[in-house]
């Protein structure tokens, strides 16, 4: 097979075959700036980074083709709710795909996460997404702390104590210059 081949097929598959083998949150043992962003949601209202200064937060980059992300979609709905007593938010980013496509997808499975719609792929590709879905652990003090490749169960206690402690044990961290 030719190597591009093989590249298309990984970025295929991975998604699933993370899933399956269980990846689950890789945190970084340096953490970095989380990039910067300016995008819509679903009603138009424009979303950056310095929205979510001072507070922590996971950011999922998802589709509705990707059969991973439509798993993962509600274990992060209750995430949310749960996380949010500790002011710890979780924002979605659709890659690529109409409003009105999402909007169905969304309305179809009764989700209330916020979604931030990346057409262009821009953030996608700013973030250095490699696979869908991929999601990313960024601190109050807007430090990327983990990234979670593939699908995990967000909702459940160990992963939910592995968030808090990953988000508090990186307070402290300096901001590098941007």
């Amino acid at each position: 097979m030719k190597a591009a081949t093989l590249v298309i097929l990984y970025i295929l598959f991975a998604p699933t075959l993370a899933w399956s083998t269980g990846l689950g949150i890789r945190a970084y043992t340096v953490p970095k700036p989380a990039a910067d962003f300016f995008l819509p949601d679903m009603m138009g209202e424009i979303h950056q980074r310095f929205d979510y200064r001072e507070r922590a937060y996971i950011v999922s980059f998802w589709a509705t083709w990707c059969s991973p992300c439509i798993k993962e979609l509600p274990d992060l709905q209750r995430a949310a709710e749960i996380l949010g007593a500790d002011n710890i938010a979780v924002v979605t980013v659709n890659s690529g795909e109409s409003r009105e496509l999402v909007q169905q997808f969304i309305k179809e499975r009764s989700l209330i996460l916020p979604v931030l719609l990346d057409r262009d792929s821009h953030m996608l590709r700013q973030w250095q997404v490699l696979a869908l879905p991929t999601s990313y652990i960024v601190n109050a003090r807007g430090l990327v702390v983990a990234r979670v490749v593939g699908g995990i169960d967000w909702d459940e206690l160990s992963i939910l104590a592995q968030v808090r402690s990953l988000i508090s044990a990186n307070q402290n961290d300096v901001v590098p210059d941007d």
